[in-house]
């Protein structure tokens, strides 16, 4: 039926994309999609962190973050700048602002003063390094980042599809870079530039690597604004999108191609090249199919809790995260490791986390009403400077301690 459906219709493109914005407001199957990445995102950090021998589950969940966990935030970013009310350049520029001062924050309590606290307590020299974390360029440092470029592309008013083009060119230029530069020897230098291009930096997502899936996302959000039928779009896409993928993957896991970094593998991440980048957009293209059908299940009433996490989804990454960081912080001090490692532990963990930092919001939400983006000014220009000040200091007090650096390949003063 469905298959008759497309074929009856495919003459008259108009029956599927208008000529006019037609598609707005909510869309729920973002929400689901925005569910499964918190959760998948929750437990990467609870493997990441706690795991000791969970091989096959560790495994199983690295494939599917690194097939579109972080890329997958990335591409909902972009998506949500199109359909957002806040579109100027200007709009652009201060969330680019928050976002990044927001990431030094977590980076501040996150990284820099829980192994400060150790190393205060047992003066070993790998916490004052891993203190030095303070300077990591994470999902919200590559955010804001991302705002600023997506701000003056706007301002120059590009076309969508050209700066899908230009989020492609970066994306290939860094794969090159990396194989041709080598990375400066000054690690405040490499921090630095970390935040563009892959160094040797604690760098999990330079701007050339994933920009390429905020441009995604906002192209196909201009597309998703004419959508007439998304009954028929979803249909092709399921069509289309997961035997491309099977195909793809089983290739890829299996044959290493010498032009690209090897599948899965802490290059994988943060390079991220351009072929694995259209085959991730593909397969969040396939969950938002899928999350469709599921909606239409529901008759569109979609679950409150999957609302509920589309709505808090920067909080639930930053208050998850804190959750773990400082828990195993306390095991550290107290027992001396960090978790035990039975392979069920790890699982229970997660939904721990999930359901302790579920009420940390609905607290937050209901009688503190805390968050650094509702801080109004002159009061948000003294929290952001006291932010980056804070950081410099940090950074003067560590560096001279340092004997070696903490960072994804570990190069530095071997």
């Amino acid at each position: 039926m469905e298959y008759k459906e497309i074929e009856a219709k495919h003459n008259n493109i108009n029956c599927i994309i208008s000529t006019e914005n037609v598609n707005m407001g909510h869309q729920p199957e973002i929400d689901y999609l925005k569910s499964i990445l918190i959760y998948l995102m929750i437990n990467d950090h609870v493997y990441f962190h706690y795991s000791k021998g969970c091989i096959i589950l560790n495994q199983i969940l690295d494939f599917f973050i690194h097939i579109f966990g972080a890329g997958g935030f990335m591409f909902l970013m972009g998506f949500g700048m199109k359909y957002s009310k806040h579109h100027e350049p200007k709009n652009y520029i201060d969330r680019g602002i928050i976002l990044l001062t927001q990431g030094q924050y977590v980076n501040i309590i996150r990284d820099c003063l829980p192994n400060l606290i150790c190393y205060w307590i047992t003066w070993k020299n790998i916490f004052i390094s891993r203190a030095l974390l303070v300077l990591t360029v994470d999902i919200l440092q590559f955010s804001g980042i991302a705002f600023f470029l997506l701000a003056l592309m706007k301002k120059l008013k590009l076309a969508d599809h050209f700066i899908l083009i230009i989020g492609i060119i970066m994306n290939i230029f860094n794969l090159f870079l990396s194989k041709k530069m080598k990375s400066p020897k000054n690690f405040l230098l490499s921090s630095f530039l970390g935040y563009f291009v892959i160094t040797d930096a604690e760098s999990y997502f330079p701007l050339c690597s994933y920009f390429i899936f905020v441009a995604f996302g906002y192209w196909l959000g201009g597309i998703y604004q004419k959508i007439n039928d998304k009954k028929i779009f979803y249909n092709i896409i399921l069509i289309i999108c997961p035997p491309i993928l099977i195909l793809y993957y089983i290739v890829r896991s299996f044959y290493d191609f010498t032009f690209l970094p090897k599948h899965l593998s802490d290059k994988h991440y943060s390079l991220y090249p351009f072929p694995d980048c259209i085959l991730s957009c593909m397969f969040n293209l396939t969950i938002l199919a899928i999350s469709y059908k599921i909606d239409k299940i529901f008759k569109g009433k979609t679950p409150n809790f999957i609302t509920y996490i589309g709505k808090n989804m920067n909080d639930f990454y930053i208050i998850s995260y804190l959750l773990l960081i400082y828990i195993k912080t306390f095991l550290i001090i107290t027992r001396g490791e960090d978790s035990p490692s039975k392979m069920y532990y790890p699982i229970l963990f997660s939904f721990v986390i999930f359901v302790l930092s579920k009420i940390l919001i609905d607290i937050n939400n209901k009688y503190i009403h805390f968050t650094i983006i509702n801080i109004k000014n002159p009061m948000r220009n003294y929290v952001f400077a006291l932010i980056w000040i804070t950081t410099i200091i940090v950074v003067i007090y560590i560096y001279p301690k340092v004997e070696f650096y903490t960072t994804i390949w570990n190069n530095y003063m071997e």
